[in-house]
């Protein structure tokens, strides 16, 4: 290969190596996101197991105060404290299964990254483009090893312990009518087996 056609090759990896790392850093941001997102969601769920009917009558009271404004008529609640449970669940499922997905994929990008700085730091005598890969690698390992022991494994543990307690609230505690009892269980599940696809993805990859 010439040193034209190097200097071409090295462009074009350069080009695709600083997008693909733009991209990378993006998905980042919206796996912080998402996590923020769940925290709060099972925070919700947390207060809202801890006294249904208050969240409950605070929505109503809310919705009744936007729809009557300043007139001095009481109205019927508008939504019922279970809806309020599955509803939660729904955004639950949503932001996890979204989560789990996002983290998986910013391991296999970051695996791609690698690579890329790999081929590109050989033409620069491994004194360039070793942001990401070696010099991460070799000076922030500990670091990244508690990141992903963060994201890996911590994180699910403890959100499959809020899983059980929320399994003992629903069958102990709620007063819950069946038909709800039975849609909660249904996005419980879905959300252990999103859970459950996670790690053993991440047990794959170790």
């Amino acid at each position: 290969m010439s040193n034209e056609d190097d200097t071409k090759l090295i462009e074009v990896l350069s080009k695709h190596y600083s997008e693909t790392f733009d991209q990378l850093k993006e998905v980042v941001a919206r796996r912080d996101r998402l996590f923020l997102y769940i925290l709060l969601v099972i925070f919700i769920l947390l207060l809202y197991m801890s006294n249904p009917t208050v969240m409950s009558d605070w929505i109503n009271s809310f919705f009744s105060s936007q729809v009557a404004g300043n007139s001095n008529t009481t109205m019927a609640p508008l939504v019922d404290v279970s809806v309020i449970g599955v509803v939660l669940l729904l955004g639950l499922l949503s932001f996890s299964h979204t989560y789990f997905q996002t983290v998986l994929h910013i391991e296999r990008q970051y695996d791609y990254v690698y690579q890329l700085e790999e081929q590109l730091s050989r033409y620069f005598n491994d004194m360039a483009f070793i942001r990401e890969g070696r010099h991460y690698r070799n000076y922030k390992r500990r670091f990244s090893s508690w990141t992903k022991f963060i994201f890996w494994f911590l994180f699910p543990i403890l959100y499959l312990l809020f899983i059980v307690v929320w399994l003992w609230f629903l069958f102990t505690t709620a007063q819950t009518p069946i038909s709800y009892k039975i849609v909660d269980c249904l996005i419980t599940v879905s959300i252990l087996v999103s859970l459950g696809l996670y790690l053993l993805a991440t047990i794959k990859r170790k």
